[in-house]
């Protein structure tokens, strides 16, 4: 069953990160500097370090992996949430390219370093979403 909630767009805001600044530590440092409540993230750039998760169905654990290259962010899309008790929560995938154009794709965890340039749009929507634990899942899901 498809869940749905329809709100309309607050605001944009844009941040250029520079080398060696941790790209969730940074979004999550503009979203609360500009108090972000619910919104889209979409993020374009180069990192020389890439920390990703990928969810293991199996275990319910996320497994991480680290790209220790210099690569190319070819997406990096996502969400931003509060819990009820304020907390923020940022929650995005991304896939780099080397090189060669061998893509690595997994949900963005902290370590990825920024090497020459990193560009952020975060898309603020009016209404704010939570992210609580869904029942079917057990995963920490939009509340909608």
């Amino acid at each position: 069953m498809v869940r749905t909630l329809s709100t309309n767009i607050k605001g944009a805001i844009f941040a250029r990160m520079y080398p060696g600044e941790d790209l969730i530590k940074t979004i999550e440092k503009v979203a609360v500097e500009n108090d972000v409540r619910s919104g889209q993230l979409s993020l374009i750039g180069a990192v020389s370090t890439a920390k990703l998760r990928w969810f293991n169905r199996t275990t319910g654990e996320y497994n991480e992996f680290v790209v220790n290259r210099d690569t190319e962010i070819v997406s990096c899309m996502g969400n931003i949430a509060r819990t009820r008790d304020g907390g923020l929560v940022v929650h995005a995938h991304m896939i780099v390219a080397d090189e060669d154009g061998t893509c690595y794709g997994g949900h963005l965890a902290p370590g990825c370093e920024v090497s020459v340039v990193a560009e952020l749009i975060i898309i603020e929507m009016e209404q704010e979403i939570f992210r609580v634990k869904d029942e079917v899942t057990g995963l920490g899901l939009m509340d909608l």
